[in-house]
């Protein structure tokens, strides 16, 4: 048997055969995917990625040349910038999010399918899956190459830019993390290591299904222990306290979008006059300078999402918490789309410390981060964790409480 980590709802596991997936009839989440050979490709995508994160960590990144001077970066000089600047708290989220997190799924998808083809079931590949999944939303490469492609937009108006050949290894770094994620099947590892997946003291009894190896728990089991006899993640029937964080995320992400909206997020120095620009005059500027699809995707990434993000947690809220009025299976689709777009508003907070890194040619020209850089990166951070903390099985238990009241009127 089988369950829907987004709705609930268990399956009789049917046989799912190589190129054809498994979904979720109640709320169309893709429950199982099965590809072929995805064992020898996994494997060679990520040594191949191991190499290009070494070459892209050690090659010339990105270069910028204005008025006879050079100015070369490296994927962390940004990291190093703010480290230089007092900016602590944001380069350390710059740091996790575009090395620390890459290399250690690099080396966690390493330690998985040496063992794996090896057939040794070693200590701990439980907890390295486990930690796979949850860093996977917070290693954020393909975002930072986007902001590389803007920053690289913007500088050019000011100065030759001159990609180095850490730059294609970056690219090839990204392609290969997303394949690797697409082919590796979590489910048949968890197999592997343990082929007993449902856990019950009687066969009547309601199971829940465990996020973290797709195990079945019955109810009497988690009355004992909270935690999954298989992989001992821990495992609800419904997620504690899931509305009142939420709730409390939302909350500070709102009062922390205001001041990262008008305090400025960068200024320059241009011939020693400066300027400050907050988010939507950067996207003005873009837009002024003929850039229409860039500055279409910062106001999108910067402006749109976050407000977009807001809206519709504090929508899913209303309706599991107060009053349900909707599609349970649209409203699933709402969350994930959400929970989907919502990291890519860093694209913002990236493009400024590559321009911090990069744009430092004393009075000619220079750029520094704005008092709003924080402040916003705390906005994407707390609604990324307002989606995390978000149990998507009260929209269904909303639902079907909405449709026993209808029937007992």
């Amino acid at each position: 048997m089988i369950g829907c980590h987004d709705c609930g709802h268990i399956y009789v596991m049917p046989a799912c055969d190589v190129g054809h997936e498994m979904q979720c009839v109640h709320c169309d989440h893709v429950i199982l995917c099965k590809h072929a050979e995805w064992e020898s490709k996994v494997t060679a995508l990520t040594f191949t990625g191991l190499i290009l994160f070494v070459f892209a960590n050690t090659l010339p990144f990105l270069g910028l040349e204005q008025a006879g001077q050079i100015q070369n970066s490296n994927i962390i000089s940004g990291v190093q910038a703010l480290i230089a600047r007092d900016r602590f708290i944001l380069a350390s989220l710059v740091f996790v999010t575009i090395f620390l997190f890459p290399l250690l799924e690099l080396l966690g998808l390493s330690y998985v399918l040496v063992f794996r083809r090896a057939n040794v079931r070693a200590p701990f590949l439980g907890q390295v899956l486990h930690l796979l999944e949850l860093s996977r939303p917070w290693s954020m490469l393909e975002i930072f190459l986007i902001g590389v492609l803007v920053s690289a937009i913007k500088l050019a108006g000011m100065a030759t830019v001159i990609p180095g050949a850490g730059l294609y290894a970056f690219l090839g770094l990204v392609v290969v993390l997303l394949a690797c994620h697409m082919y590796l099947d979590r489910h048949e590892i968890w197999q592997w290591l343990d082929d007993k997946n449902f856990y019950v003291n009687e066969h009547t009894e309601q199971v829940y299904p465990c996020k973290g190896c797709d195990a079945l728990i019955g109810e009497s089991v988690l009355l004992v222990d909270n935690e999954c006899p298989r992989c001992s993640n821990e495992v609800h029937p419904r997620w504690p306290k899931s509305i009142q964080k939420t709730v409390a995320l939302l909350f500070a992400a709102t009062v922390l979008y205001v001041p990262s909206n008008i305090l400025p997020i960068m200024k320059t120095t241009n011939l020693g006059q400066t300027t400050s620009d907050t988010i939507f005059s950067g996207v003005v500027h873009l837009a002024e300078s003929g850039d229409l699809p860039i500055a279409l995707l910062v106001f999108v990434a910067s402006i749109i999402i976050p407000i977009a993000k807001l809206l519709v947690m504090a929508y899913l809220i209303w309706n599991v918490s107060i009053r349900f009025n909707g599609k349970p299976g649209q409203m699933s689709k709402l969350f994930r789309l959400t929970e989907l777009v919502g990291r890519w508003s860093m694209i913002d907070v990236f493009v400024v410390t590559i321009l911090v890194a990069m744009v430092q040619f004393g009075l000619l020209a220079n750029v520094e981060p704005g008092a709003a850089l924080l402040s916003f990166a705390g906005v994407v951070v707390l609604t990324m964790m307002a989606t995390e903390s978000f149990d998507q099985k009260l929209i269904w238990d909303a639902y079907h409480q909405q449709q026993n009241r209808v029937t007992a009127t």
